[in-house]
């Protein structure tokens, strides 16, 4: 289109008046009718042929309007969509790149516990958690010797510099202070070497006022279930208890509100023992708790309510355990959750999640934009010559009605089970059915547009077919063809994990959104593994949601009625 702000036409009209001045300059006359003479004196340049220049032919008019620049200057206006494509295009680099950061696990590889170290994490209440994944980056801070395993500690910053003892099994057995070290490769933690004759370990702060190893037993009875729970596990923020009378327990008891005072008796391991009444009293430091001295020869307690309409369903346990031991854990690092080494924990088999999301994000992704790309090109291609080409119509139409009457899912699902599961066979079967949509959609908007004005002018001008279409028809269609090959990748994910749920996907060897899926959708009833399914389904929604915002806003600014 024209515009009389277009510098170029400025220059043409430039140019239409220096030619106006040359010919006023030249001795001609202004008369129709001139002598033979006259003709005779006409400069010869006035008769020379113009060249033809096909490429050329439909410039009449120009205006420096663009249609790309003018698509792109659309599209960034649109601020969420934007950010979608920098969301987009930041997943898809990462999925790429993830290989290539350090410690990173194979997405196939069965991941076991650390065979000569354990890792201890104490809580600030006093809790210590026992782990056999590796923590601690690099080697260990001591080799351990045959009968020996290295044990990692890491306390709260309160604690100071921790203290670590060791013990035989029995409460009758002496501890031993460890030699222990900082490890200088890993703040916060300290290590020392545990031998398999005193394997029984607990760590008390610096000052000695806090540690993770109690000589009292602590008994909690459920209100819900009347289930009475025991621990060694200290579960009172005060301090304990002194001068406990020696050959007895101290024990601290909590019941339910509703209960009352609790009555107690207790009794030895022998069933038919005698029974003792035992008083529990109010802990004055801890409200709610009741503690008393229970002899070491009488540790089963039956706890009842203060009226005696209630009665816990098993016995209390009033005994003192032994602290944390320290043995190396065996096997797989099964359905792990979320932690420091696996970021997303691990699934039944001990294979690392976090390798396995963006392997098989990957995997998804390829398997999509090469579907994507095939339904694009044959559907364009089918579509331009379907809709322009008479002579063809009745051929495609003829192929459309075979193809359209037969459900995909039927022949994505013969597809995957005649030929071998891969990712060749995924892409083959999605694009069998997957361009005919496109296709069909671009022949009506071509028979639409295929005999307006302009199209009409070009083919008087003598215009090829190929630019006719290329230059005329197509750019109608680019904003479709956008938004449906942005539909046609999240398309051709569901369509993946589909087959992986009805057991005609990729093989578990090959990680995919769709394996990773249908494998957490069997851990959904288990509230500690739903993050199986949890974080593939977020990656997949995430994955959706940007290419349908962002298909859909670049095919608004694709439409040339927007470029205003």
């Amino acid at each position: 289109m024209s515009s009389k702000f277009s510098q170029k036409e400025k220059i043409s009209r430039k140019l239409e008046a220096s030619i106006e001045e040359q010919l006023l300059s030249l001795s001609v006359s202004e008369k129709d009718d001139l002598s033979e003479e006259e003709m005779k004196d006409l400069p010869q340049d006035l008769f020379e042929f113009a060249e033809y220049d096909e490429k050329e032919a439909e410039r009449t008019g120009y205006s420096n309007y663009s249609y790309w620049r003018s698509t792109f200057r659309m599209f960034f206006k649109n601020k969420t969509a934007v950010a979608m494509l920098l969301i987009m295009l930041v997943l898809l680099v990462f999925t790429f790149i993830q290989p290539l950061l350090p410690n990173q696990y194979d997405p196939n590889a069965v991941n076991y516990y650390d065979s000569k170290g354990v890792w201890i994490t104490v809580e600030e209440d006093g809790r210590a958690k026992l782990e056999g994944i590796k923590y601690t980056k690099g080697d260990y801070a001591a080799e351990p010797g045959e009968d020996e395993t290295i044990a990692y500690v890491r306390v709260p910053e309160s604690w100071g510099e921790p203290k670590l003892y060791a013990k035989a099994k029995g409460a009758e057995s002496e501890a031993v202070q460890l030699t222990s070290a900082q490890d200088p490769k890993n703040k916060g933690w300290y290590y020392a070497l545990v031998s398999s004759e005193m394997p029984y370990m607990y760590v008390t702060s610096e000052d000695g006022t806090e540690t993770t190893y109690y000589e009292a037993a602590w008994i909690t009875v459920d209100e819900e279930t009347t289930g009475a729970y025991s621990s060694s596990t200290k579960q009172t923020s005060g301090e304990l208890i002194a001068d406990v009378p020696a050959g007895t327990v101290l024990t601290y008891l909590q019941v339910p509100a509703s209960w009352g005072t609790p009555n107690v008796k207790a009794a030895g391991m022998m069933r038919g023992s005698p029974e003792s009444e035992v008083t529990f009293t109010p802990d004055p430091e801890n409200e709610g708790w009741y503690y008393a001295f229970i002899p070491e020869d009488q540790m089963m307690l039956t706890i009842t309510s203060e009226d005696g309409s209630l009665k816990t369903m098993n016995k209390g346990v009033a005994r003192v355990g032994d602290p944390t031991e320290v043995k190396p854990v065996t096997g797989f690092i099964t359905n792990q959750r979320p932690n420091s080494v696996f970021w997303f924990g691990t699934n039944d088999i001990g294979q690392d999640l976090w390798a396995r999301m963006w392997g098989g994000t990957r995997t998804s992704l390829l398997i999509g934009i090469v579907a994507a790309l095939i339904e694009a090109i044959v559907g364009i291609l089918a579509g331009l010559l379907w809709g322009y080409v008479r002579k063809l119509d009745f051929i495609f139409t003829e192929i459309y009605n075979i193809i359209n009457n037969i459900p995909t899912t039927i022949i994505l699902i013969l597809a995957s089970y005649i030929m071998r599961p891969s990712v060749t066979t995924l892409i083959i079967a999605m694009s069998i059915t997957g361009w005919i949509g496109l296709a069909r959609f671009i022949r009506n908007q071509v028979i639409i547009i295929r005999d307006r004005d302009f199209n009409l002018a070009s083919r008087c001008l003598g215009t090829p077919t190929r630019r006719v279409i290329i230059k005329n028809l197509l750019p109608h269609m680019v904003s479709v063809v956008m938004l449906r090959m942005a539909l046609a990748i999240p398309g051709a994910i569901g369509s993946e994990v589909f087959l992986a749920y009805i057991g005609l996907g990729l093989p578990i060897s090959i990680p995919s959104l769709g394996n990773l899926v249908n494998k957490g959708r069997s851990m959904m009833m288990a509230p500690s593994l739903r993050y199986q399914l949890i974080v593939p389904a977020i990656i997949l929604s995430v994955i959706t949601i940007c290419f349908y915002l962002v298909g859909n806003a670049f095919s608004d600014a694709a439409d040339p009625k927007n470029h205003v």
